[in-house]
């Protein structure tokens, strides 16, 4: 039986998470939503935390075959363009980022969506190793929020924060369907966090289970579920800026 090896990688600066998930058969793998570096102040762009990402994969022997995002990331820049470049592999992405790039479009006068090779839609599947990734659209925070599922592993955007704080969602919410579809699955279900959560507290916490979200959240078919009450990310414009077009540090 084919298993997967998942490695976590925080990055302490926006409170994300990163993950490497390789293949134990084939040594294929992937990495989600990986972080780079940014010093606002004076605008410099920099990539410790990738760099970590890499000398996992080189230490061991691992072969990269895709780059996921689970969604455009507002809080804080994506290091997805430099591993592409260093690891030659390609990014993937929900096709409804297109959507999010209308929007901004003109306010951040932004080039053109070039460095993403591969749009996602709902029900997609992509070979991995032995085993497949399955593509779940669970738009909420983002529109274009994506879940992959890989086995009895869940890797999950900003829709899904860990459930200990926050405010209703209510069944009218896009962020409520896209819950109740993810409860639909077995409550073993390992739910690997793109953030750490919850916020005031010192542990590192990266995964749950589908059960233990649901006994905080009670069942799915209240008229309201839970979600983290998000400020605005301090980095939005510029994070926005790089993350749609890689092509320029933010100023």
């Amino acid at each position: 039986m084919t298993t997967q090896n998942i490695q976590h990688f925080f990055h302490p600066q926006s409170g994300s998470l990163s993950y490497v998930v390789a293949d134990s058969d084939t040594n294929e793998a992937i990495v989600i939503d990986p972080v780079a570096d940014y010093d606002e102040e004076n605008c410099h762009i920099s990539f410790e935390s990738a760099q970590q990402i890499i000398d996992y994969i080189e230490q061991n022997q691992l072969h990269v075959t895709a780059i996921l995002e689970t969604h455009i990331h507002a809080d804080h820049l994506s290091g997805s363009f430099y591993l592409s470049k260093v690891l030659q592999a390609p990014i993937y992405i929900s096709d409804h980022v297109k959507e999010v790039y209308a929007s901004c479009k003109d306010d951040l006068s932004l080039t053109d969506l070039y460095h993403f090779e591969h749009f996602l839609l709902e029900n997609e599947q992509l070979d991995f190793g032995h085993s497949h990734i399955e593509v779940l659209e669970t738009p909420g925070h983002p529109p274009s929020d994506l879940t992959f599922k890989i086995g009895d592993a869940l890797f999950v955007g900003d829709s899904h924060l860990h459930s200990r704080e926050g405010s209703s969602v209510e069944a009218t919410d896009p962020t409520y369907e896209s819950l109740a579809k993810i409860y639909e699955l077995k409550d073993s279900t390992q739910v690997y966090l793109c953030h750490n959560g919850p916020s005031g507290s010192d542990e590192l916490i990266y995964k749950t289970t589908l059960g233990d979200e649901l006994h905080q959240q009670g069942s799915v078919h209240q008229s309201s579920v839970r979600r983290p009450k998000l400020p605005t990310p301090k980095l939005i414009s510029s994070a926005l800026e790089y993350n749609l077009t890689a092509m320029r540090p933010p100023m």
